[in-house]
């Protein structure tokens, strides 16, 4: 039944539309298996972490990425898609489709408690698929001008041939910040697959969302009522085999909520030419156990990223227990709490270290923690493109903002801080099927 909707996939969202009318979901069972497509609706886009600082291409590697739009990405080319379809657009508009066909369909059922609780999975895969389009294609958040600033398409309808203009980014998050309110009110607390979102899926991304924004007090709270939750625990990292191809086990105590990164050529776990960036390898110090479990020492002398959270090759890109710690540690530190955030690192970082080779961070909290904390959670967090994320978000602070850099065919190539270019273009046949307003991407 789901043939219409894979078939579609990869295409642009309003280019070659699909038509409802060849198959619908019309029962409870149907929606069931709708939802439950995992290889539609949990996968985030991939071009964040390709142009993010988490990774080192090599020359040899770069020459060899299968697209020209994977190699002007990762050289922050001014053009990304040389006039092809973007699959990190179109994926995440066809999750907001499918998601929308379900509340349809969903509003012409007897009301359940099924139901209810596949309308808020819809929800929090709708918020979810608009959310992580926002980080890649949309400017950053600010209150002071978020009403004038605008965005990206927002779909609250699976009208298909209706044109939606950008939304202002205000506008925008206040949507999907109201999806997960009514996804939270609905949803289960847990759901026995991690796949399906739940109550700690849709708070834990609340807590991400309201990061972003800078509400910072809102998302220590909505971090709370994750990290308080006794069905998530954060592992031993000295129990794991740094030996193992793939350490770390899939659902683990960890996932909050499974999703993949779409697979590229620069992605793959074969790919020798592709290495964690030798600065945040280098950064880890003897005893700390995110070395031996995240690296993989390849003949060329570099070392790529083995550490995912899905147990097998595909590059995790869900919400973990980790990323939460990390989005509550930086609250406290905002909101004046310093000293409760340092204790919440040392409760984290004991769990990485070697027991024998852990000291207890002792850092001056009057300055300087959030830097450090920052700076772990970059550790942590290596390869899920969550560094994108903060990256845009943090690039507005005078204090925390960072130039990247890359060493690419003899040259040194730099994206600046305040760079156009950490917001991506909208793809060519999305503007010749809807036509909106191209980014500005010239510095």
């Amino acid at each position: 039944m789901l043939t219409l909707f894979l078939i579609w996939g990869c295409e642009g969202f309003l280019d070659e539309r699909p038509n409802k009318s060849i198959l619908i979901p019309t029962t409870v069972a149907d929606i069931r298996a709708l939802l439950d497509n995992d290889s539609d609706l949990n996968v985030v886009p991939g071009f964040g972490l390709l142009s993010s600082d988490d990774l080192w291409i090599t020359d040899d590697g770069w020459a060899s990425l299968s697209t020209p739009a994977e190699q002007n990405a990762y050289i922050w080319e001014k053009d990304i898609w040389a006039g092809a379809e973007s699959a990190d657009w179109s994926r995440m508009y066809h999750q907001i489709f499918i998601a929308n066909v379900a509340l349809d369909q969903l509003d012409r059922l007897s009301q359940s408690q099924e139901v209810e609780s596949l309308r808020g999975e819809a929800l929090f895969h709708r918020a979810h698929a608009h959310f992580m389009l926002a980080q890649i294609f949309s400017p950053v958040y600010h209150p002071e001008n978020a009403s004038s600033t605008f965005g990206i398409p927002l779909r609250m309808n699976s009208e298909i041939l209706e044109r939606s203009p950008r939304a202002e980014l205000d506008a925008f998050y206040e949507a999907v910040l109201q999806d997960l309110e009514e996804a939270y009110s609905i949803l289960p607390e847990t759901q026995q697959l991690k796949t399906r979102p739940s109550k700690l899926s849709a708070k834990a991304l609340e807590a991400r969302v309201h990061l972003v924004m800078g509400n910072y007090e809102l998302a220590g709270s909505a971090a709370d009522l994750v990290m308080g939750n006794p069905t998530l625990s954060l592992m031993d990292y000295s129990s794991l085999d740094s030996t193992a191809r793939y350490p770390f086990a899939k659902y683990n105590s960890e996932v909050v909520f499974h999703s993949v990164i779409l697979s590229y050529s620069f992605s793959g776990v074969g790919n020798v030419n592709v290495w964690i960036n030798p600065d945040i390898y280098g950064s880890y110090e003897e005893g700390d156990l995110r070395k031996v479990l995240y690296g993989l020492k390849r003949a060329n002398g570099g070392f790529s990223f083995k550490g995912q959270y899905t147990g097998n090759f595909g590059r995790f890109g869900g919400i973990g227990l980790d990323e939460i710690y990390f989005i509550k540690m930086e609250s406290l530190t905002r909101t004046g709490q310093a000293t409760a955030a340092l204790d919440l690192l040392n409760e984290f970082l004991e769990t990485r270290f070697d027991e024998e080779k852990f000291t207890l961070l002792d850092v001056d909290v009057t300055q300087g923690l959030l830097e450090v904390i920052l700076e772990e959670k970059r550790k942590s967090l290596v390869y899920r493109g969550i560094n994108w994320i903060d990256l845009r978000r943090l690039n507005q602070d005078e204090d925390l903002k960072r130039l990247i850099s890359r060493e690419w065919m003899g040259e040194k190539i730099e994206l600046n801080s305040g760079s156009k270019k950490y917001v991506l273009p909208i793809p060519q046949n999305e503007l010749n099927s809807n036509p909106i307003t191209q980014t500005d991407r010239v510095d």
